[in-house]
């Protein structure tokens, strides 16, 4: 929770980051038979999470390799010109704008807002299991644990803070109640 709070001041209050859902995603690019039906998770479409901050980690060892499954972010309003047309779905895929393309490596970890649109391009092989390069393929295959954070039965903030409503430095680490 601090850490979210640290990084998205004024995004995150006391109450806001006080429960969270954890759950783990395998994304696997090994299908073979492209005529059959698809029963694998090879991509993620555009979305939102449930959550004030989510926290994405790529589980997977370093040598085990695969290829594509990049995690895209579209445009965030900024804290300032904030409206509730900011969140409908628009085709900027301007990097000036909060969004981009992360290569997610393994061990990774990401630290996003929730309301912050993005999604993972597919995934595939990236070698047929040799390891003439020392490597261990993992056939394509991505394992991620996942981490929302969100208020009290489920409340999920997307408004930002005004200044003088922010959590001051003490607030963000130790706690509100002190």
């Amino acid at each position: 929770r601090p850490v979210g709070r640290m990084l998205f001041q004024d995004r995150i209050g006391c109450e806001d980051d006080v429960d969270y859902y954890a759950f783990t995603i395998s994304y696997d690019g090994t299908s073979t038979n492209t005529r059959s039906i698809q029963s694998k998770d090879m991509e993620l479409k555009e979305h939102r999470d449930a959550s004030v901050v989510t926290l994405n980690i790529n589980l997977n060892l370093p040598d085990e390799d695969y290829g594509g499954s990049e995690v895209f972010f579209r445009g965030y309003p900024a804290a300032d010109s904030w409206s509730s047309s900011d969140f409908l779905a628009s085709s900027s895929k301007d990097e000036e704008d909060g969004g981009g393309t992360v290569t997610f490596s393994p061990g990774m970890g990401i630290v996003h807002l929730g309301a912050h649109r993005h999604g993972s391009l597919p995934i595939n092989s990236a070698h047929s299991n040799s390891d003439s390069e020392g490597k261990q393929s993992s056939d394509g295959k991505r394992f991620n644990l996942v981490i929302w954070l969100f208020g009290t039965l489920g409340d999920v903030r997307i408004a930002p803070y005004a200044k003088d409503e922010q959590l001051n430095a003490d607030q963000r680490w130790h706690g509100c109640n002190k």
